[in-house]
């Protein structure tokens, strides 16, 4: 039998001959193997720089060479626009190799119109898209879908483990299956990713109806030495104190870095102060932005410096570098207070140490408001450290957070049913319903809630029925649909571009505050707001020497994983010190624990309330303060979900829920509405299965009982 390297097509062996590689790595031989040997769908789970994207492409490419035209044959998705454009780069290297022959296409929203109509009127080789530019493809170029993707062969996912509990995962999954039924025979789909918490669930997305025609590809790695260090500041504004900037600046104004914030704000904050420490020693200003909200002519800016092997520059950024884009080869990463979850933390990390035998290198600042001693007890409790303490630690331990299922995402539901309609214009109900039951996109969906969701949407006039019985959109969801807003599951808030005269900087949110004379942040600049034009949506601006913090709208945090809250509580409850903290984050370690031992199991009373320490997750601090609002307490969150204030006879309400413990589905039918219609497309559906959603999603009724009995007995 031949050798993997001896399998691939004569255009790839060259490739590999001319760029000196040493060998084909385990992960690569494996996939080689794997997608030549058997019909399989596969998941390449291995670190960052592992060679997923090579492990993928160069047996598929080898299989399209023969015959690379007449349709699409590979389709690449990836979830961010800047993704797909390296990548892009990375395939055409491939492609272009001598007498490669296999053209690269691109297609989302910053592609031009014409490259888009070459395609159509010449498919071929891979594309590269997004979930929602694929969306665009069923509701305007439905006539086009068959000659586009008649031949297509393979379907590669990157970054799976990003879609594999959103809304956009949801979406995807379905499309898949879409996309599918235009091939001449069913796609082989091939799943990337350097951080899946669950190789089953990931395996179900990928294959909904046989997930055990999923190939799991998983080589043990090369071990990876890793640098770690936590420096621990106290403030007193909402500023960064000016130790933790004099220090981020020394250690990064001389290296390639990636400086990773929680917010927009903080990295406009950062870039700003950073660049003026440049301006006083009188070197060039070396730190650039790089988030969701900056045009895209500053990113590409931005990711080009870095690429740019003759001169030094940071970036600093949120996390639209977190994932695999090729920003060259870094010297460290540093992260300002904690990483949302492990899983982040991860992908930060891998940022670092891409060179062979090169370590990951990571420095983590974290800042704690200064309070008074006078001050209640969880106010004096470094949470911000904690977090940080608890990430890092649970990554030393191999733990990553294991993704929740989306088993009943009806807003992704009512835009696939709508879709669907237009790319199929209209359909029968047996139809319409019977390829979503078919397909097992939706598993947690039954057929009566079938049922009820078009019953709903034909009295709202999203669908209407016509006398043969047979499905169409009505004027309301005409209109729905051909909102250029359609074709995301995300919500995108209204907001104002922002330009000096041509360079477009970014975008701010359109606030009641905004007015001519503000100055703000944005770009890593500071500018003064000359003019607003709400007609044109744009707000016209000039340099300015001062500013204040810019007005983004935001995101807000992932949801807590219970593990890492329990993990806290583990630090606080140890004794061991972390070598890699410094001298004042283990002091304040230690008065944290000092406080922490004063209180029975996190209890202390306040007045008429008590004030609990719960150690869980996101899902279960909202169910528990259903719980105990339903048993006659007041409840609110001073830190959520860190800090609970219960008043009312929190002992009697506790032996009510353990003598009568209610449902999920009892508590959901208790929430307010608003606290639940919390998704895109949310007012369209109905309350009941709006209801059925939050008994499954929004609530985590075992976890929060846990809590409760822990409570009970303290």
């Amino acid at each position: 039998m031949d050798s993997p390297f001896a399998r691939l097509a004569p255009f790839l062996r060259e490739f590999i001959y001319a760029e000196a590689w040493d060998d084909l790595r385990p992960i690569q031989v494996e996939a080689i193997e794997a997608i030549f040997n058997s019909d399989d769908d596969l998941l390449i789970a291995a670190g960052t720089a592992s060679g997923k994207t090579e492990a993928a492409f160069l047996p598929i490419l080898s299989l399209l060479h023969a015959e690379p035209f007449g349709s699409v044959r590979a389709l690449y998705v990836g979830p961010l626009k800047a993704l797909i454009n390296d990548q892009f780069e990375r395939l055409e290297l491939l492609c272009d190799a001598p007498a490669g022959g296999i053209p690269v296409h691109r297609w989302h929203g910053d592609v031009a119109a014409s490259r888009k109509s070459n395609l159509i009127e010449a498919p071929g080789g891979v594309l590269q898209i997004t979930p929602e530019s694929i969306e665009s493809l069923f509701v305007n170029k439905s006539g086009k879908l068959a000659a586009l993707f008649g031949g297509l062969r393979f379907i590669v996912v990157d970054e799976v483990h990003s879609f594999l509990e959103s809304d956009r995962g949801a979406q995807l999954r379905c499309q898949l299956e879409r996309l599918s039924e235009y091939a001449n025979s069913r796609p082989r789909r091939v799943g990337l990713s350097a951080t899946v918490g669950d190789f089953e669930m990931a395996k179900r997305w990928l294959n909904p109806t046989q997930p055990d025609r999923v190939r799991l590809i998983n080589p043990a790695g090369v071990a990876v030495s890793t640098r770690f260090s936590h420096l621990h500041l106290s403030a007193a504004a909402d500023e960064p104190p000016p130790e933790l900037l004099d220090d981020l600046y020394i250690l990064t104004r001389d290296r390639k870095t990636l400086i990773f914030c929680n917010s927009r704000a903080d990295v406009e904050m950062i870039t700003a102060e950073l660049n003026a420490l440049c301006r006083r020693d009188k070197r060039e200003e070396r730190y650039l932005p790089h988030h969701g909200s900056i045009s895209k002519e500053v990113r590409e800016e931005a990711e080009a410096r870095m690429q740019d092997k003759h001169r030094l520059a940071s970036v600093v950024c949120t996390s639209t570098l977190e994932l695999g884009i090729d920003i060259g080869r870094l010297d460290l990463v540093a992260q300002m207070d904690s990483a949302h979850s492990v899983m982040s933390f991860v992908q930060r990390l891998g940022r670092s140490g891409r060179r062979p035998g090169a370590p990951r290198v990571m420095q983590v600042y974290t800042v704690e408001p200064q309070v008074e001693s006078r001050a209640p007890f969880y106010e004096r409790i470094p949470f911000n450290l904690l977090k940080a303490l608890a990430v890092s630690e649970l990554f030393a331990e191999g733990w990553i957070e294991p993704p929740a299922e989306r088993a009943r995402p009806y807003n992704v539901l009512y835009q696939q049913l709508l879709s669907r309609l237009v790319e199929r214009h209209g359909s029968s109900p047996h139809g319409l319903v019977g390829f979503f039951v078919k397909s097992g996109v939706f598993p947690g969906v039954s057929t009566d809630d079938y049922a009820t969701l078009l019953k709903h949407l034909a009295k709202i006039d999203h669908i209407q029925q016509l006398p043969d019985g047979s499905l169409i959109l009505g004027l309301v969801g005409e209109k729905v649909v051909r909102s250029r807003d359609f074709y995301a599951v995300f919500e995108s808030a209204e907001e104002l571009e922002a330009r000096h005269g041509e360079r477009v900087l970014g975008r701010i949110s359109a606030s009641p505050g905004l007015e001519p004379g503000m100055c703000l942040r944005l770009a890593g600049e500071m500018w003064e707001i000359k003019e607003i034009v709400l007609a044109r949506k744009e707000v016209l601006v000039v340099p300015a020497k001062e500013a204040r913090q810019v007005l983004f709208e935001g995101s807000g945090a992932p949801e807590l994983h219970p593990r890492v809250a329990q993990k806290v509580r583990e630090i606080l409850l140890g004794d061991s010190l972390p070598p890699y903290l410094s001298p004042q984050g283990q002091a304040a370690l230690a008065e944290a624990r000092r406080l922490h031992k004063q209180l029975p199991e996190g209890l202390e009373p306040s007045g008429s309330s008590r004030v609990i320490l719960p150690w869980t997750g996101t899902r279960a601090a909202r169910t528990l303060k259903a719980l105990l609002e339903r048993a006659g307490c007041e409840v609110e969150f001073p830190l959520f979900p860190w800090v609970m204030q219960v008043k009312g006879g929190l002992r009697s309400a506790l032996r009510q829920l353990a003598a009568n413990p209610p449902t999920a589905t009892d508590l959901a039918a208790s929430l307010p509405l608003a606290e639940i219609r919390t998704h895109k497309f949310d007012e369209f559906l109905p309350e009941s299965l709006l209801r059925a959603r939050a008994a499954g999603e929004w609530i985590d009724l075992a976890e929060a009982q846990a809590v409760l009995s822990r409570l009970a007995v303290s």
